[in-house]
């Protein structure tokens, strides 16, 4: 079989009756293609009914746009069925200027200068000043001066009476001050003591000292000891 056979360059084997034969090889020439193929300016190569020719380049044209055209004052450019056209530019606020106290709105379509709204501050007790005697109160939402409540402050209570704020009304009231343990002095060996909500003198309760050894004086031979709590006097042993 051709397995067996090697033939020279330029040969190769085929199988003719039955027994292997080294016969001359068929060159098939390639095709040329395009890159193959160098053409001259503006044009290119296209494969045409399977070999390449240089052909005209087609120039692909840019349709405009709006940055290639210039449209005069008043007009804008807009694209309109694929071309850019200068179109008459409807009034705007820009183009308006309002008086003092009015801004401009578009209404319809069109540019109008409206009186602007002015919110109008509510005042308050700041923007008040209120007489003597009176003070600002914010009565449902506005400030008004109402009498101001007398205090403790604007009364002058006469001795032995202090002021004191009337739950009822609210008012001040001089009431009779009640005695306390700084209106009474006591006698010697009494001491002041609120009983029953009034100052009384009381007997001072003096606490006795117990005597000690240092109290007593034992005669000689004998020496002061502590019995039971109390001094005495024992012979020395």
């Amino acid at each position: 079989s051709c397995d067996n056979v090697q033939c020279q360059k330029g040969t190769m084997c085929h199988m003719l009756n039955g027994w292997p034969r080294c016969v001359q090889t068929k060159v098939t020439p390639r095709r040329p293609s395009c890159s193959d193929l160098q053409c001259p300016k503006d044009t290119s190569c296209h494969m045409i009914d399977g070999w390449p020719k240089c052909v005209q380049t087609k120039t692909s044209i840019r349709r405009p746009s709006c940055s290639d055209l210039h449209c005069p004052q008043g007009t804008s450019c807009q694209v309109t069925d694929g071309q850019p056209r200068c179109v008459h530019q409807p009034p705007s606020c820009k183009d308006v200027q309002c008086p003092k106290g009015s801004s401009c709105h578009m209404i319809d379509g069109w540019p109008r200068c409206v009186q602007t709204k002015t919110s109008i501050r509510r005042p308050t007790c700041a923007d008040l000043h209120c007489p003597q005697g009176t003070s600002c109160k914010m009565t449902k939402g506005w400030p008004q001066c109402v009498h101001r409540q007398p205090s403790c402050q604007d009364v002058h209570c006469p001795k032995d009476t202090s002021c004191q704020m009337v739950n009822g009304d609210g008012w001040p009231q001089c009431v009779q001050r009640r005695p306390s343990c700084q209106d009474v002095h006591c006698p010697k060996d009494t001491s002041c003591h609120m009983v029953s909500g009034h100052p009384q003198c009381v007997q001072t309760k003096t606490s006795i000292r117990r005597p000690t050894c240092q109290d007593l004086h034992c005669p000689q031979g004998s020496q002061c000891k502590l019995t039971n709590g109390w001094p005495l006097c024992v012979h020395n042993r």
